[in-house]
């Protein structure tokens, strides 16, 4: 049998990565999400919650400006390229080899546990419409660490090779605190350089790039501590995530998972928004908040649609362009006070605020973190419109 140390859970949930409250009846008035609004992440844990593995998210863009010259091993998150950002039975066999069975038998040499492990994945697929038992086993060659597909079904109901259910707790609570503290921190970045005076809410989405949305995404899943994701076990969904004694006053972030008035993280939020956008709603925060989890083709998108809307170019070409703008690779846009010898030129203060970039860019992303990128790039950028 396994212990606890050795039972895993993975889920995957699609994200509008950087999609801000003001902007969600944009979203809903497409009949198709493009594929560059959104990324989808798989969030793996075992059952005590004590190593939770880094958050893989899947984008389409091929090869973003903004990780380029990274060591992405220094990234709290992963990065793949996938063409409609969906992950697929091959991204999930290279994230198991090459993420999931090394990362577990580091941990289990750390923990003095005899190596061996099983991963616990949903049945249903939100890229491909053949069933698990279509696919190659996910074990290592001796066995001692595999993955199993379990149904998502009630009680009872059987699945296609565990003859058993999945208690799915990374899907129904975890995975949704992740979703609220991701916006929050989202939400937060995009008050501050409001705050700083580096620009209004366009020039933040042009500035935030993938780099920064890895960075949140792993500070998100950092945030959402072991216990609640062993309580979801334990002790059933809405335990898990209601407030014991002694707790409210430290104010668990995880608490609060359907995004109700009581949720300290939604409370959060409706403050955030409130100071972003003067006369939003709590009723359009929360649609904001939910707008991810009814994105179209969450169980069977196979891409076809979103490829013929794009056209033969796609949006990756397009947001690669604005990642190249917005990471400080092109030049200066116009000359400004060009005959004033005591002050720079426009064109002389955005090359230099571009060096600048290029210089923290390079510096190690956990000591440096997104706010002061998304600051600089909102300010390169409200520069190049005066």
């Amino acid at each position: 049998g396994y212990g606890d140390e050795q039972i895993y859970n993975a889920n995957i949930t699609r994200l509008y990565w950087k999609l801000l409250p003001g902007q969600t009846g944009e979203v809903r008035a497409r009949r198709r999400p493009a594929p560059r609004e959104r990324v989808t992440v798989l969030l793996a844990a075992n059952l005590t919650g004590a190593h939770k593995l880094k958050p893989l998210v899947v984008g389409s863009h091929r090869d973003p400006p903004s990780l380029r010259h990274h060591n992405q091993d220094k990234f709290p998150a992963c990065y793949r390229y996938s063409p409609e950002a969906t992950l697929g039975p091959a991204l999930l066999r290279a994230w198991f080899f090459e993420d999931f069975v090394p990362g577990v038998k580091r941990y289990l040499r750390r923990s003095c546990l005899q190596q061996k492990a099983v991963l616990l994945l949903s049945s249903a697929s939100p890229s491909s419409r053949t069933g698990p038992e279509e696919s190659p086993p996910l074990q290592t060659p001796d066995g001692s660490i595999r993955a199993l597909f379990l149904s998502k079904g009630p009680a009872g109901s059987g699945s296609a090779r565990g003859g058993g259910r999945i208690p799915a707790p990374l899907e129904q609570g975890v995975v949704l605190a992740f979703k609220q503290l991701y916006k929050r921190e989202l939400l937060r970045l995009a008050v501050s350089c409001a705050a700083d005076g580096s620009g209004g809410p366009m020039d933040f989405v042009r500035s935030f790039l993938l780099k920064d949305m890895l960075y949140l995404a792993g500070l998100s899943w950092d945030l959402i501590p072991p216990g609640s994701i062993e309580k979801c076990w334990l002790l059933g969904l809405r335990a898990a995530f209601e407030p014991q004694p002694g707790e409210e006053e430290h104010g668990d972030p995880a608490h609060g998972e359907d995004g109700g008035g009581d949720s300290k993280v939604f409370s959060d939020l409706t403050h955030l928004a409130a100071l972003a956008y003067k006369r939003l709603a709590p009723e359009e925060v929360a649609d904001w908040l939910h707008l991810d989890d009814a994105a179209p083709g969450m169980e069977e998108d196979n891409g076809e649609e979103d490829a013929e809307e794009e056209g033969p170019g796609g949006y990756g070409e397009e947001e690669d362009e604005d990642e190249e703008a917005a990471a400080g690779d092109g030049g200066g846009r116009r000359g400004g006070e060009g005959g004033d010898t005591l002050l720079p030129t426009a064109r002389e203060a955005i090359k230099g605020l571009e060096t600048a970039l290029r210089w923290l860019e390079g510096q190690d992303p956990r000591q440096v973190g997104p706010l002061k990128l998304v600051q600089l790039r909102s300010l390169i950028s409200m520069a190049q419109r005066l």
